[in-house]
């Protein structure tokens, strides 16, 4: 399961402020539209994602220097991944 559902596609673009190119099963890029936020004044962040290619899980994490990183995932139905799935691809920077 290569493809993200119409609502793992969604919750890509809301978080990383661009949409699924729908050609990889994990990435990683700078963003100066996190949480896709037109009008975002600050540096850019990093936003890396990993696509469970078994489950069709999507697992992401955004990233800035200023900040702790958040981890977010959601199932092909776009329910809420338990942190034992999230943990498994990034650590938590408290």
């Amino acid at each position: 399961m290569s493809q993200l559902s119409a609502i793992q596609k969604e919750k890509f673009l809301a978080i990383s402020g661009h949409a699924y190119s729908g050609k990889a099963l994990k990435g990683r890029f700078s963003t100066k539209r996190p949480y896709n936020q037109d009008d975002y004044p600050y540096s850019p962040w990093l936003f890396s994602y990993i696509i469970e290619l078994d489950t069709g899980n999507l697992i992401c994490e955004l990233v800035h220097r200023m900040t702790n990183n958040r981890i977010y995932g959601w199932d092909r139905e776009g329910n809420e991944l338990p942190e034992t799935v999230l943990y498994k691809y990034f650590t938590p920077h408290l």
